[in-house]
């Protein structure tokens, strides 16, 4: 039997345990998709996250996925113990949290068609990193992929060196808080010293700074004052992988592999400089002084193609969370007018061609749901008033595909995201979203895997929301919670005392508090 692991300083200063869409199957799934792959089927799958800390990341997809299984381990036994204090609140069978270390993982796991290290790589020692890329070889299924993300050359120089100052300043003294106090002492030192420095060191260290400071203290103490946090270079890692059998997929932000918003020069350059993808990753990398990566691998008898075609999205699903701007869209003009699209980050895109105009309303009347492509496409044109073409298909397929590589517009999915568009009779919200909110904790999971902040009466209100409550039993519910002084309820700025008076501000409160709720991805009924 392998014996517990020694405490840690993860044990000391929990790291906030978070979701991260990037590292969610089903976006695993959706690059494989278009590299061409045939990747496993996100709603019957295997999940291992090595470094799941308290299963911030790993809870939310097991209530999503109920036929998968889900296996986290963390080397913090403080975590993994509040983790398992959620599992059983929420009640969720198919997950499991295991105080272990990633040397620890053997044939007893068993394989996983997704397998996750997030926020680990380089903060551990090279026999860890090693061991996680054996886990990575051993452990996934034939058509599994593995998710691992670093800090890279060459951008951590500026930083590397940022954290020898704060490490060699905050090492005079004793305590966990007493260092980060003083690592952000130092940091305001610095700003201070600098603020006049015009030249490249002075820019590019305010630059850092200013990112830092907006740190919280965990990733200020785990990111910059741990012992180990050693960046590589990208083609360092690969190499490091290769010797296991695992073989490069691709990034999992897509947008990052594009050569294309660099102009066509760099283009040229790059195709000459570059013989390979990895090459050619390295040289980005050097572009564009990259600090950190997201990459996924594969075994190494796969073989993705990076040549992605129109052809890959079909069995795709598709969402935007943009809106129309500028003149009003006319979808029965024959004129090939451009119409704007914005993105929820601010980017902006131009469109002419009817059929996607067609497609990105429907999408932004559905929004935050998905679409099937080939659903989305049977809408688009009937918008339009006609029967779908071939060619409609392909323009359509060549769009989306555009608008997901080269912005933020469009989303593609492997599977569709299920939750509820409005709320019912009896509104019911997801079941770890009711327990972090009845835990006090105002920052919740959505179907989306994101992370929405309550206001105040959706934080009383989301524990409530457990399918046995009408609305009218909702608000009584939250008269009660007001009157016990456990929810303030003002008008005109002034706190409600009176139980009639709660009641009808709480009554016209409730619709629109659920109705967030649901455009946040909250509720499931």
């Amino acid at each position: 039997m392998n014996e517990t692991p020694p405490r840690n300083s993860y044990d000391d200063v929990p790291y906030d345990s978070y979701p991260y869409q990037q590292s969610h199957p089903t976006r695993l799934a959706t690059m494989a998709t278009l590299f061409g792959l045939t990747p496993p089927d996100v709603s019957k799958c295997r999940v291992l996250e090595l470094g799941c800390a308290s299963g911030g990341n790993l809870i939310p997809v097991a209530e999503t996925f109920p036929d998968s299984w889900f296996v986290g381990v963390d080397l913090s036994a403080r975590q993994i113990a509040e983790g398992e204090v959620l599992i059983r609140k929420t009640g969720l069978a198919n997950v499991s949290l295991r105080h272990a270390s990633i040397g620890d993982i053997d044939d007893t796991y068993g394989h996983f068609d997704y397998i996750v290290c997030h926020g680990v790589f380089s903060w551990v020692p090279r026999d860890v990193q090693q061991k996680t890329f054996e886990v990575c070889a051993d452990r996934l299924t034939p058509n599994g992929i593995a998710y691992v993300s670093y800090n890279t050359y060459p951008g951590w120089h500026m930083r590397g060196m940022i954290r020898d100052m704060m490490r060699y300043h905050a090492f005079r003294f004793d305590q966990s808080e007493q260092r980060v106090g003083q690592a952000r002492a130092l940091l305001d030192f610095l700003a201070q010293s600098t603020a006049k420095d015009t030249g490249a060191y002075g820019v590019l260290l305010r630059a850092e700074l200013e990112l830092l400071r907006r740190q919280s203290d965990y990733y200020i103490y785990h990111e910059q004052l741990e012992d180990i946090n050693e960046p590589v270079y990208f083609h360092q890692f690969m190499a490091r992988a290769e010797p296991f059998g695992l073989r490069y997929l691709g990034e999992s932000r897509i947008n990052t592999m594009v050569t294309g918003n660099f102009g066509p020069e760099v283009q040229k350059t790059l195709a000459v400089l570059a013989t390979d993808q990895i090459q050619t990753e390295q040289y980005l990398d050097f572009v564009r002084n990259r600090t950190f990566r997201e990459t996924l691998l594969v075994r190494a008898d796969v073989t993705p193609n990076w040549a992605i075609v129109p052809e890959r999205v079909y069995g795709l699903h598709v969402a935007s969370g943009a809106k129309a701007t500028g003149k009003p869209i006319d979808l029965a003009s024959t004129a090939p007018i451009a119409a704007q699209f914005q993105s929820r980050s601010g980017m902006v895109l131009s469109a002419t061609g009817p059929v996607f105009k067609a497609a990105m309303l429907s999408l932004i009347d559905v929004w935050p749901a998905t679409i099937p492509f080939v659903e989305l496409l049977q809408i688009a044109v009937a918008k339009l008033g006609r029967i779908g073409t071939n060619e409609d298909l392909q323009t359509l397929s060549l769009g989306i595909l555009n608008a997901y590589i080269s912005s933020d517009l469009l989303e593609l999915h492997a599977a569709p995201l299920m939750f509820a568009r409005s709320a019912g009779e009896k509104p019911m919200a997801l079941v770890h979203a009711r327990v972090h909110a009845a835990d006090g904790h105002a920052s919740v999971t959505n179907r989306r895997h994101e992370l929405v902040k309550l206001s105040d009466i959706a934080l009383r209100l989301v524990p409530l929301l457990d399918g046995t409550r009408d609305r009218a039993e909702l608000v009584e519910a939250l008269v009660a919670q007001s009157l016990a002084g456990e929810l303030t309820v003002r008008r005109n700025g002034q706190p409600l005392t009176n139980a009639d008076e709660l009641r009808v501000g709480l009554t016209a409160t409730l619709g629109p508090t659920l109705d967030a709720l649901a455009r946040d991805a909250l509720l499931v009924k």
